[in-house]
């Protein structure tokens, strides 16, 4: 079967991400419209869920958009889906040079407490344990 036929079966009925990155980039319909060449009742559609939304009408939007063409489905059907802080940093990281690499895969490693023990799920690392500072007083 060819990816570009597959569709997402009920994706019609469920809300997308395309109206909010295309407002994000700042175009019309008619301009996402224009550069993927459709009409604009096509977008209108596509954003509503009227239209299913086709691998190759995701590919062309992701590409127009400047974005991973996952990231047009809503956050809860794209469990890998970044912040736009997260992928300005994701971004950094591609453009960095092997050392710059390096040093930020050191500051992003698991930190291993001073002492050796295991923190809690409300204990981080980089913060100091308020029982531990009061039983030391």
């Amino acid at each position: 079967m060819c990816a570009d036929i597959i569709q997402f079966p009920g994706m019609s009925n469920l809300p997308n991400r395309i109206r909010e990155l295309r407002l994000k980039k700042g175009f019309s319909q008619q301009q996402l419209a224009d550069l993927i060449h459709v009409s604009k009742p096509t977008i209108s559609e596509l954003e509503t869920g009227k239209m299913q939304l086709t691998v190759d009408y995701m590919r062309r939007i992701g590409k127009a958009l400047e974005r991973a063409p996952a990231e047009l489905l809503p956050d809860d059907h794209h469990v890998l889906a970044l912040t736009d802080s997260e992928i300005a940093l994701v971004l950094n990281f591609r453009a960095a040079d092997a050392i710059q690499r390096e040093m930020i895969s050191r500051v992003a490693a698991p930190r291993e407490p001073i002492d050796g023990s295991r923190p809690s799920d409300t204990e981080t690392f980089s913060h100091v344990n308020i029982d531990q500072t009061r039983n030391a007083a």
